[in-house]
């Protein structure tokens, strides 16, 4: 099949994912499949019940080329999506004696003593389809050919089974269904709100997408101060497309040159800090108080990070704010431990203690309680000293506890992070 694009559904199944459970798997599909040409037009999430998926599915397959299922195949009573596939599609259940003997041995090398009976139901595949094994679990996943051009797939829901099954998966839709060649490019921002990024990376999308032979597609998403924008581009060659997607990127660093922070899928702000302090030959410790530790926990996610964080100190309280940091009493009598001056004192403190090229210092009020009139819930102090200066920032942030210190956190990266950046 060749096309310009595609679009496919997805249907999550359990009765879990309409009670609060979050379900993660629309934005993986969704980001794995878009270098494929393959767009997600819809979701769907589906109770545990046959009646509904069987719907569900039928209506996918009359409208997409592609459906995609998720959940619903393990051993249990309400583990219904090979059943209501096999309606859907039209195609019986066949008890395949393989499959059967694969997960006698799966328990077997467990030192179960025996499958229980139940299990024996996760042998049963639509005729006519083949297996995708899965080799993290026992619910094997199915893939069906229902008409030419048309794929039908039923995956486990568990993360850990599923996400490792999606090379077979994605290799598999690349040969089905021929796009063009498309090139896709990440880049990520933090410091700008995501409607101002919107507003100045648009119009050179729109003028980009004027180009006779190219298509340009673009997804904008905000998340606790971060900004991620991806780029896909189509053309009739590959190297049109790489030509095409690295001009954009190239217009949009210039004009978004202050919040840019990296190129990539999975480059993170604590690594584009962590790779600036190692150009640097340089080091960093933290005082926090809010933030719990969650802005050293950030800094020690990767791994060779002990070469540039040195350590920190959760001080919550004045007296070790005291102790440890060498914060004046008198200055937290006269200021308040949320505020300028003991941000200012809590780096210059932990950086003199640990001899560090920088220190960092947060107090805020994370909340839900302890806010006042001139000191409300979200109101945070971030500190950063240098060997030249002492600079510090106040934001006030809204959302829930974790919003806030997660946000901090962001906001102190990326105060670090600016201190690279060429002097403006």
């Amino acid at each position: 099949m060749s096309s310009m694009s595609v679009n496919g559904v997805l249907i999550c199944v359990g009765s879990e994912l309409l009670r609060g459970k979050i379900n993660t798997h629309t934005a993986t599909l969704a980001r794995r499949l878009q270098p494929l040409g393959i767009t997600l037009a819809r979701e769907e999430s589906i109770p545990d019940d046959q009646v509904a998926l069987t719907a569900a599915i039928r209506r996918g397959l009359a409208q997409y080329p592609l459906v995609i299922v998720t959940g619903g195949l393990g051993p249990t009573f309400d583990d219904l999506s090979r059943e209501a596939a096999a309606e859907a599609s039209g195609r019986p259940l066949i008890r395949s004696a393989a499959l059967l003997r694969g997960l006698k041995a799966k328990f077997h090398k467990a030192r179960y003593r025996a499958m229980p009976p139940m299990n024996a139901r996760q042998a049963d595949v639509m005729r006519g389809a083949e297996i995708l094994p899965n080799g993290f679990g026992t619910a094997p996943g199915q893939w069906l050919e229902w008409s030419p051009g048309k794929i039908l797939i039923l995956l486990p829901g568990p993360p850990r089974e599923l996400k490792p099954m999606l090379d077979i998966v994605l290799a598999r839709l690349r040969r089905v269904f021929k796009t063009r060649p498309r090139v896709e490019r990440h880049l990520h921002f933090v410091g700008i709100p995501e409607s101002r990024a919107d507003q100045k990376i648009r119009p050179l999308i729109r003028r980009y997408s004027r180009t006779p032979g190219v298509q340009v597609d673009f997804t904008i998403l905000a998340h606790l101060g971060l900004v991620d924008f991806d780029i896909f581009v189509e053309a009739d060659r590959a190297r049109h497309a790489t030509r095409m997607a690295d001009t954009i990127v190239k217009a949009i660093q210039q004009r978004l040159c202050r919040y840019f922070y990296g190129l990539g899928e999975r480059h993170t702000l604590e690594r584009a800090v962590g790779d600036a302090l190692l150009a640097a030959r340089a080091t960093v410790s933290v005082a926090e108080s809010c933030t719990g530790g969650l802005l050293s926990a950030q800094l020690t996610e990767l791994p060779g990070s002990s070469v540039y964080f040195l350590g920190g100190v959760v001080a919550y309280s004045n007296r070790m704010k005291e102790t440890q940091l060498e914060v004046p009493a008198e200055l937290l009598a006269r200021h308040g431990a949320v505020s300028a001056p003991v941000a200012r004192a809590m780096a210059q403190g932990i950086r003199a203690r640990v001899d560090s090229t920088y220190g960092i210092g947060i107090t805020g009020i994370a909340g839900p309680g302890g806010g006042t009139k001139d000191k409300p819930v979200g109101l945070v102090f971030i500190a950063l000293a240098t060997p030249q200066r002492t600079r510090v920032q106040k934001f006030l942030f809204t959302g829930a506890r974790d919003v806030v210190r997660a946000r901090a956190v962001t906001a102190a990266l990326d105060l670090l992070r600016q201190d690279f950046r060429p002097h403006r």
